[in-house]
């Protein structure tokens, strides 16, 4: 667990106890990252801390416990999901009644169309965090060309150019040395909701009306969901990964413990 000189950061709760101790440590949003724990070896206490980033609001500086990106894209697909199902209610309402809404009543139909694909998107964008970050600064993606070329990809170089399924099918399996996702169930799933993420940020004219009309679809609420069955098919496998979300079934922190922690805080 490396921190870096000048890091910000408050403690959020303390133990009097051991390092071993197992009582649950309080969360106060399911989106924060999970805690740094410190156990100091001189008092037997353990001392628990967030990261902080500095916003300017208006003039006023304001620290914020930095959330978890994938948690709060997650938050974001699943809310704008709540709200997309409200609006397919509505419309299928409409469609008991009529088969074209093309005046006031249109308005559920694109307030439907915006929260959907919000959804798709940000489930996708979840995946894609949970990737970047699970893949270390150091390591190197060999990749063999059709020509027989290998070429060698750093993690810049992997998260500019390594489409999001090939990260999680043959980059996270290697990293974290378990199987690969692709005989999931979820998996077709997976490569649809890639599809339609990748037709809606790289829009085209020729196809614009066909994802709109999938959209409609209910398979599409299949499509997002598959984004959190692919994070709890890597999940799972640690519960003590200090990067992965929280709101997985039971999560775990790492402390590290140093002979004095004031002395050793200080020097971060």
């Amino acid at each position: 667990m490396d921190l870096e000189i000048n890091t910000m950061m408050v403690c959020v709760h303390t133990t009097d106890n051991s390092k071993e101790n197992t009582d649950p440590i309080p969360i106060p949003d399911i989106r924060s990252n999970k805690p740094i724990g410190f156990h100091d070896q001189e008092d037997n206490s353990t001392a628990f801390f967030q990261k902080l980033v500095t916003a300017n609001f208006y003039g006023k500086e304001i620290s914020i416990a930095i959330p978890n990106e994938i948690s709060l894209s997650l938050s974001i697909s699943k809310k704008a999901m709540v709200a997309a199902s409200k609006k397919r209610d509505e419309l299928n309402k409409y469609s008991t009644e009529q088969q074209t809404l093309f005046e006031s009543d249109v308005k559920s139909a694109y307030d439907f169309l915006e929260e959907v694909q919000k959804s798709v998107v940000f489930a996708y964008r979840a995946v894609e965090s949970f990737c970047n970050a699970s893949i270390p600064d150091a390591y190197i993606y060999k990749k063999t060309t059709n020509k027989g070329v290998v070429e060698h990809y750093g993690k810049e170089q992997i998260e500019r150019w390594i489409s999001t399924s090939e990260k999680v099918s043959s980059i996270l399996p290697e990293i974290l040395a378990c199987g690969s996702p692709t005989e999931q169930k979820f998996w077709g799933d997976f490569k649809n909701l890639e599809r339609i993420r990748n037709e809606l940020i790289h829009s085209k004219s020729s196809n614009s009306a066909s994802i709109l009309a999938e959209l409609f679809s209910e398979v599409v609420t299949r499509y997002i969901a598959s984004g959190t069955e692919l994070l709890e098919f890597f999940i799972k496998l640690d519960p003590c990964n200090p990067i992965f979300p929280l709101g997985f079934g039971t999560s775990q922190i790492k402390i590290i413990s140093v002979p004095n922690a004031e002395e050793y805080l200080q020097k971060i």
